[in-house]
């Protein structure tokens, strides 16, 4: 079976229980191919990055085995928060950069059968540049870490980097140590620019974080909460607390 996210948000769980580990999000309109089915839950594996988990079924649209998920068209929000109403009910939903609309036109478009009207923004498209990709980062300042978040209203260090990457047509996997597997390496910190990634590993040399640099000597990354720290070639120095709290493993440049 084939599906699409139907709500703002849908969390992916571990186990196919309330009560367990978020370990991702799917934004609206993400495609997931259903692996299994227990109950009211479905095993789901995101068409875009592979990344599985369990989600509640009553979030999902189930949609004909036959349809070609190539053939939906898209367009990835970039904007801040777009409202939009289900013309079904009349309800309306708040949805996060990074969510995917089908085929819009004059405002409207369908997720499969269920149509939809944008009420607060107009459609645009942006180009996959650094100045585009930073400002996106910076509309998520001061949203709270949340570990598997995606959105708007909480995210993770890699989600972070997956999300604004994503708003310019940029398709990267879910984790920091798969995306540091992407992109050209910047062997030294002083020729790193806007746009490129850093990450950063743990005392046992794994890759457990990533952020986004504005220059050469700045990075915005959640960590506590998306914010913008120092960068150099020793990792990222928080002012706060007057110390190292990242060591700078490899930088790639995507753009």
């Amino acid at each position: 079976m084939l599906g699409l996210a139907s709500k703002s948000v849908v969390p992916v769980r571990k186990e196919p229980n309330e009560t367990t580990e978020m370990v991702n999000q799917l934004l609206f309109g993400e495609k997931v191919s259903v692996l299994e089915t227990y109950k009211q839950w479905l095993r789901i594996e995101s068409t875009l990055d592979s990344y599985h988990g369990w989600v509640d079924s009553r979030l999902i649209e189930i949609i004909k085995d036959d349809t070609d998920l190539n053939s939906l068209n898209d367009y990835i929000i970039n904007d801040w928060l777009v409202e939009v109403k289900d013309l079904s009910n009349s309800s309306n939903l708040l949805l996060s950069p990074g969510s995917f609309l089908y085929k819009p036109v004059n405002n409207r478009f369908k997720l499969y059968e269920q149509e939809f009207e944008i009420q607060n923004s107009s459609i645009t498209t942006a180009p996959p540049t650094a100045e585009n990709l930073i400002k996106t980062a910076l509309r998520f300042l001061n949203v709270p870490y949340l570990w598997g978040g995606k959105s708007i209203f909480g995210i993770d260090c890699s989600g972070f980097v997956q999300v604004c990457y994503r708003t310019i047509g940029k398709l990267l996997p879910r984790d920091a140590w798969q995306q540091a597997k992407h992109g050209q390496t910047i062997e030294f910190s002083n020729y790193a620019t806007a746009g490129d990634l850093a990450f950063f590993d743990n005392e046992e040399g794994q890759i457990t974080h990533t952020g986004i640099l504005i220059s050469p000597n700045e990075i915005i990354h959640s960590s506590g909460y998306v914010r913008i720290d120092k960068f150099d070639h020793l990792g990222i120095f928080n002012n706060q607390l007057g110390e190292y709290t990242h060591k700078l493993r490899i930088i790639k440049r995507l753009l």
